[in-house]
């Protein structure tokens, strides 16, 4: 199972998305409530994935990717966010994000999408 280092403004999605995580088998490595935060954490714990909200204060998700994939490029990103338009989602995947979660997010689906994002089903 993967490292996962969790980052998102909301402390309740960060507890439930870390419950989740941790039903199936995985290692929350971190938790960062806004991009700064992260961009250390990722630097502190060499996550094998992070889950990034998109819109959060400091720096917004798809400028955290991009600063994820300078100081770790084999860091798996999952993008979680509410907001899943065609060109929001397009965005992200261009910038280097391995996965998409919706929010609300339900449990089958968090495990299903980084569970095929570390067997490498997912770019």
């Amino acid at each position: 199972m993967g490292k996962v280092l969790l980052v998102d403004d909301s402390e309740l999605a960060r507890f439930l998305m870390s419950q989740i995580l941790i039903s199936g088998g995985h290692e929350v490595v971190g938790e960062a409530s806004d991009g700064i935060e992260a961009l250390q954490k990722v630097r502190e714990t060499s996550p094998d994935v992070v889950i990034l909200d998109v819109i959060m204060p400091k720096m917004r998700g798809p400028e955290t990717l991009e600063e994820i994939r300078k100081i770790s490029p084999t860091t798996r990103v999952i993008i979680c966010s509410g907001d899943h338009q065609e060109h929001t989602i397009r965005d992200v995947v261009k910038k280097g994000a391995s996965g998409f979660i919706i929010k609300p997010f339900k449990k089958e689906a968090v495990l299903q999408e980084i569970n095929s994002v570390l067997a490498g089903q997912v770019p």
